[in-house]
Parts: C-alpha cells; structure tokens; sequence
C-alpha cells in the first residue's frame, strides 16, 4: 500500500488562509467584540493512555494566531535514552496524516541518529542520506529522517522513524523541484509557516507511504523518499526505502493501546472560545476509558488503494453528493463547494477556494454513509467567517470554506470534533471489527 491523492487532503484549513485577528466584517453582519467563553474544557477520559488537547492561537513565535488547531506535547528522546530528551509544545494533532513530523531546531540538541538509504538496485537507487517530501493540499514539508523515542501521556514509541522538518536558512540540502511543485511552491519549514512545533500523524494507516516506496515506484504520483548520497547540499534523486525505514505512525508501535485514537472535545457555541481543551486517548477497546458506546456510529472508509475512494466514505448535504469525504483533524475548517453559501469574505477573496460568509448562521443536516449501508446524520451550521475572525476565539465549531477540490470532496476538519468523541482505527491493527473505520 502505498500515499494516495489522500495525502494531499490534509492540513488544507490550516495553510489555506492565515487568520489574522480583528478582520472586519462586511456590511450585513453586526459587529463582534468578543466571542465565546475565554476556555472551554473537557477534561474526561482520564488515564495514562490519555494526554490534552489544546486549541488555542497557536505556538510562540506564531504571531499571527491560529485557529482550530489542535495541539498536544510530545518528549521525544535520543534512542534508548531517558535523559537526552527535549519536550516540544504545540504539535499538530492530525488524524489524516501519518507519523512525527519535528522542526528540525526543536531536537538540535539531541543529535539524533540519521536514517540512511541502502542501495537498491531494482530501483536505481544510491545509498546516501534519506530524505523526505512530504506534500499537502497547499504546502509541504521537507527534511531528512532521524531514529528517535517518542513518549506521549504513558505511552511510548521506540526507535521510531520520524521526520526532521529542515527550518535552517539555507536548508542543509536543498528541495529538489519536484519536491517544490509538490507544494504549489510553498514550502512550511518554519512555525509561521506551519503554524505549530511540529506534526503528530494519526491517521488510519501504519506507514506514511507503504510499497510503493518500498518499491520506488512513484508512477502514480509525487516522489516521496529521496537518498542524498553526496556531501550536504548535493543533488538528491528518488529513492527505494525499506518499509521499516519509513515514517510510520507512532500509535501503532505502543505497547498495547496500539489500534487508534479516541478524540473528545467540548462543545462549542456558534462563536467559539478563545481555547478549547479536550482529550486525546490512545487505542480503542484497550482500557475502560476508550470502549465504544452501543449508540455510536461506525463507518468504514474504502480500503482498497487501487480505487479513487481509497479512505473515503460519502457525504451527502442537500441535492449533492460528495463520494470522496473524510473525517481529518488537522483540517481546520469544514471544507466543501457550495455555491448557495456566500464568498467574498474579507478575510479571503472570492475565488474557488476561500472562507464562507452567509448573512446568517446556516444550519444544515448532512448524512454521512459507507459502501457497506451503514449511515449517521450530522448536524452542521456555517458562520461568517468575517465575522468569526473579528472576535478573540481560536477555536470555532462553525468555520467552513472551499478549499478549491470540487464538488466531490467533503472535509469533515476539527469543527466536527466539537461536542464529539471521534473514533479512529488503524488498518491492520487488532481490532473488533478490522479497519479502517471512523466511529461517533
């Protein structure tokens, strides 16, 4: 199994549009002092397998400020180490991504061991330094791989691959082209850029990419592995890399709570707060804190890569139909084309892609199915983004745009997480029923 166009979903609320606090309002909406509560908290489920979640404007030197995006804090190690280790704030929480994604200067002082490309011949490929590009809808991320220990609430990943984002000025080698069209040019190698410390991947997969980059074949889509075999900023060429080599989601190398994650957070009013705390737990029917509830709703997403629904389900909203839908954290808004909804926002301009700005807050119940029948209504509403941005919240259950994907395509980002617990599998872990699969 290798990345597919899902990939390119993720993280496309939060490198979509820079929030910038006190945007006006247009002409139809009354003026926004405030907004919600300062601090919304949900402080259950408790327990060793569980850590905080926090949404809030973002990490220091962010100066922007950010909004509904979660974070948690890692302690990431050198390799068998219990005191070489650095804790890092502000991490991306995305469930539609996979592996620890670091800026490169938050783990300098570690000096953690490179991860190195063997030669491959089947592939043409040179041993050298691995490297990795790493794309989303707008933006990616690029870096060389490095072994590391990662410890998060009692949990803990050994030796595990992990990415370093590259945020010196130069960068020690340089991203090739492709890497960079990748991108749309954009490259988020800084926190402004990124809007966080770094990326904690999730998602419904173990690997980041799979066999197809065992493989080296990257026929279908963009180069993700590279080896870098000559001295620092020296040419790069794509690469063959051992599954074991690759960037792997951390929660499938825990110890037993190893099979997904269980998000819970607080409901929110239509203007949000200024944060939002919740809960991250890790696996699902492991421990008394993570059971499924009889009355939830479990819905499979396509597992076959070979098809374009691969990790999608379907949404369907009015008179349409989007096939290709997903539940993602680490999109920051609810994304979808609409027409009906008004654009022209002051805080993004009137294009394909951009924020909505109805005159009124929208409600609307939408319906989410499977292939295998199974189907659960959501309730949704659509605020004035103008009109959400001009108070103090960073956190908001009502933030809707399109991200310029099409009418087919529904992102179900962190609004959906609001006055939920948002169940995540991982594929092929031990699980009653086998994934991948979204529950709430």
């Amino acid at each position: 199994m290798r990345c597919a166009d899902r990939l390119l979903a993720v993280l496309a609320a939060s490198l979509l549009a820079l929030v910038l606090p006190g945007c006006g309002g247009n002409s139809t909406e009354t003026t926004v002092t405030g907004g919600g509560p300062s601090v919304v908290s949900l402080d259950t489920p408790t327990g060793p397998n569980t850590t905080e979640i926090v949404v809030d404007s973002g990490p220091a030197g962010f100066s922007l400020g950010s909004a509904n995006i979660p974070y948690v804090t890692v302690t990431v190690c050198a390799p068998g180490s219990a005191t070489a280790c650095v804790t890092i704030d502000h991490v991306f929480l995305d469930t539609g991504s996979y592996g620890l994604r670091l800026l490169k200067s938050k783990v300098a002082t570690l000096s953690l061991p490179m991860i190195d490309v063997p030669a491959d011949a089947a592939s043409h490929t040179a041993a050298g330094r691995a490297l990795e590009c790493y794309p989303f809808v707008l933006g990616a991320v690029w870096g060389p791989l490095a072994s590391a220990d990662l410890r998060i609430a009692g949990e803990m990943a050994s030796s595990l691959p992990v990415q370093l984002i590259d945020d010196a000025t130069p960068m020690s080698d340089p991203a090739p082209a492709a890497c960079v069209n990748a991108a749309n040019g954009g490259l988020q190698n800084s926190v402004a850029g990124l809007q966080a410390n770094g990326i904690l991947g999730v998602g419904m997969v173990a690997f980041d990419c799979g066999i197809g980059c065992r493989d080296g074949d990257y026929s279908s889509g963009y180069t993700l592995y590279y080896s870098c075999p000559g001295a620092a900023g020296s040419a790069c060429g794509p690469a063959a890399i051992p599954l074991a080599l690759q960037v792997q989601n951390p929660v499938a190398h825990f110890a037993v709570n190893n099979n997904g994650t269980v998000i819970a957070m607080p409901a929110l009013t239509d203007l949000g707060a200024d944060i939002a705390k919740g809960r991250l737990v890790f696996g699902i029917g492991t421990q008394a804190n993570n059971q499924i509830p009889p009355t939830a709703k479990m819905l499979f997403v396509d597992a076959n890569p070979a098809d374009p629904g691969y990790l999608y389900f379907s949404t369907s909203s009015g008179a349409t139909t989007y096939p290709y839908s997903y539940i993602d954290s680490g999109s920051n808004a609810f994304f979808f084309d609409d027409a009906s909804l008004a654009k022209g926002c002051k805080s993004s301009p009137a294009s394909s892609a951009g924020w909505y700005c109805p005159a009124t807050v929208q409600q609307r119940t939408a319906t989410i199915s499977d292939a295998f029948g199974t189907s659960a209504p959501v309730d949704y509403a659509v605020t004035s983004a103008d009109v959400l941005f001009q108070t103090t919240s960073a956190s908001f259950a009502t933030l809707a745009g399109s991200a310029g994907q099409g009418a087919s395509t529904f992102v179900w980002g962190a609004p959906f997480f609001y006055g939920r617990t948002v169940f995540t599998s991982i594929w092929g872990q031990a699980l009653s029923p086998n994934g991948p699969w979204n529950a709430f």
